[in-house]
């Protein structure tokens, strides 16, 4: 909340520490129930229980918001399967008798999703191959299959197969017809019994809103329609935030549920049937979020497992906005803050990790940044690596893929390690900063940010603080890096054991990841490092330190934002050491010049007219105003 001056009260961000042991105990109980229904439903006597009335034909095909692609067609034309956990060549082979590199790229298999790219191919070819993979489920996998019928599968499914009804059942082959509508509505049954077993998040909100698809697009759902739009509103409750930020803090799952709600939403009013007030609610809160999380090139922020998002995918979304709206400057329940100022947009990480069974997408990247210029990208964080495997995918979501601060080479928050727990929890957060603190504060000089976690705590006994300043013009973006020890006395017993000793001196970088497309060059006497932009605009970067030594070094990275290949980038590092109590680092990047600035190369050889490094009058020290905070999260 801002008040008139245009200072916010400080928003405090409590996580409370998670319960492996009953995380791991209610898991074990899961998956031994799982387990036997996945035998049962196997089973001749559970089919018999699915066949009912069949639908005679698809009453409404909804609209496919997600835009195809026709060279995604050509791949999977060509047996080039890569999806979310791995990438499969079939060779010329059914791909539904691939080796599957991981669970996950089988769900995304068996969910066609896929089918909208050769709904966007079109022509005889595409309905010939996309019909025959079809049949091919269907005779392989038409009775049960462990992944393919699970809720959220049979869900995404079965969205799919109606928004590409047009494509998938145009065939003339009255038997391929009656057995896929047949076929669909046994599969509506099962899901109709086990919606309530997704997985908590997304996967649940998919299944119930291809359970409400199921009814509203077959000619006997009915009941289904009406169970599923209860649970549709249920799962909005529990995961869509008051700011209309998804609960998993992952801006492409909020994304891809607004695209599902838009989709169910116009296929009632098509339906001329009542939309409930909850979607209608949800639409109106996600619209202004899915701006807060969109770069000047269109797409969106990488944060907690999140890529630029489907070409063409936020465009389609936002064309349904009609209010069309700035987006607001910070969303306090989500945990995110948006500086804007001139041509320069900034969004941080202000909110701790999602809760447990929330955070399979989580990242450890607590008060990271990205700033763009224009339509350019200037600092990022590297991105997801989900397509490229497991040993890429934990990389990425480690500190040091984010541009933050990094103590000891340690990651702020950790993830389940060791077989038993990846397989009962899944790749899940287990433990990361229980406390994040942020203060607003916008000025006519400029937009102020300060934020705090302690992430690093509970291992080394510091807390890390971040000062961002932005100015009106949005050619400076000032910032400071503080590590700070933490007294001993302040802190719970049983968190001391794991501390280095108070006289340890540990080492910190802070790192800003560039985008492919900045060029970075490094003075000679490394004192500074000039970045030129697709654009032509030239900005410079500078740092100092305070209570320690400190050095700035370019280093390779390496960019993953668009979630289906690696781009090589480069990263600013700046390393120091905390020797006693604290140690800060204090950084600058400042527009140095323009393509339309008359005096762009005079600018670029003369640094010295750089404003001086430090910062501005800071504001009260946010760890003091403890008594003064409200809890904004459980």
């Amino acid at each position: 909340m801002a008040d008139a001056s245009g200072t916010s009260r400080p928003e405090r961000h409590i996580t409370p520490p998670g319960n492996r042991a009953g995380d791991l105990a209610l898991a074990t109980l899961r998956r031994g129930l799982n387990g036997t229904l996945n035998a049962f439903c196997g089973t001749w006597l559970y089919h018999q229980t699915l066949f009912g009335p069949m639908p005679d034909h698809i009453i409404h095909f909804p609209k496919e918001l997600r835009p195809g692609r026709v060279d995604k067609a050509d791949a999977l034309f060509q047996g080039k399967y890569d999806f979310t956990g791995g990438q499969v060549r079939t060779d010329g082979l059914s791909p539904f008798l691939a080796h599957a590199p991981s669970e996950s790229w089988t769900e995304e298999l068996h969910g066609f999703s896929w089918l909208r790219h050769f709904s966007a191919a079109g022509g005889e070819s595409a309905r010939s191959h996309a019909n025959a993979l079809v049949r091919d489920w269907m005779d392989r996998h038409g009775q049960w299959h462990t992944i393919g019928w699970r809720p959220h599968v049979i869900g995404r499914r079965l969205i799919s197969w109606v928004a590409n009804g047009s494509l998938i059942l145009a065939s003339e082959d009255l038997i391929y017809r009656s057995t896929l509508l047949r076929n669909m509505a046994r599969q509506a049954r099962h899901l109709a019994r086990t919606v309530n077993l997704a997985p908590a998040g997304e996967k649940r909100f998919t299944a119930a809103i291809g359970l409400a698809f199921s009814g509203l697009c077959f000619s006997e759902g009915q009941a289904r329609l009406r169970k599923g739009l209860k649970l549709v509103c249920l799962e909005l409750e529990h995961q869509i935030l008051p700011d209309g930020g998804h609960i998993s803090r992952n801006p492409t799952a909020q994304l891809s549920i607004l695209l599902d709600l838009i989709s169910l939403r116009d296929a009632l009013v098509d339906r001329q049937l009542e939309v409930p007030g909850p979607i209608l609610n949800a639409v109106d809160r996600m619209m202004p979020m899915l701006r807060f999380f969109r770069h000047g090139d269109g797409k969106l922020a990488l944060f907690n497992g999140s890529t630029e998002g489907p070409d063409g995918t936020i465009d389609a979304a936002l064309s349904y906005d009609d209010a069309k709206g700035k987006p607001f400057g910070f969303a306090p329940h989500s945990g995110y803050q948006r500086l804007a100022a001139g041509p320069t947009f900034v969004v941080a990480d202000t909110g701790p990790p999602p809760p447990g069974r929330f955070s399979h997408s989580a990242h450890a990247g607590t008060l990271s940044f990205e700033m763009s210029v224009g339509r350019c990208r200037l600092v990022t964080n590297c991105g997801d690596a989900r397509i490229f495997g497991e040993e890429w995918r934990v990389a990425s979501r480690a500190t040091a893929a984010h541009s933050t601060g990094v103590l000891a080479d340690t990651s702020s928050a950790r993830f389940t390690q060791g077989t038993l727990s990846r397989i009962l929890l899944g790749p899940r957060l287990i433990e990361g900063p229980s406390h994040v603190n942020s203060r607003r504060n916008e000025t006519d000089d400029g937009i102020w940010l300060e934020a705090s976690h302690n992430g690093y705590e509970n291992n080394f006994g510091v807390l890390h603080r971040r000062r961002l300043f932005l100015a009106t013009s949005g050619e400076d973006l000032r910032g400071e890096d503080t590590m700070h020890r933490i007294s001993r006395e302040d802190v719970r017993p049983w968190h001391k054991r794991y501390w280095h000793k108070e006289e340890d001196s540990l080492g910190f970088t802070i790192r800003f990841h560039l985008h492919p497309d900045a060029k970075a060059s490094l003075a000679h006497d490394g004192s500074n490092v000039l970045i030129m932009l697709p654009n032509g605009d030239g900005w410079q970067f500078r740092s100092k330190v305070e209570g320690g030594h400190s050095g700035i070094t370019l280093e390779e990275s390496v960019y993953l934002g668009t979630g289906e290949n690696t781009r090589r980038s480069e990263q600013i590092v700046v390393s120091s050491t905390l020797l006693h109590e604290e140690a800060s680092i204090k950084w600058a990047w400042h527009r140095l010049s323009s393509r339309n600035s008359a005096k762009t190369q005079q600018t670029q050889a003369d640094l010295s007219e750089l404003p001086d490094m430090d910062l501005l009058e800071p504001q009260e020290d946010i760890t003091e105003k403890s008594d003064e905070v409200t809890d904004n999260k459980e």
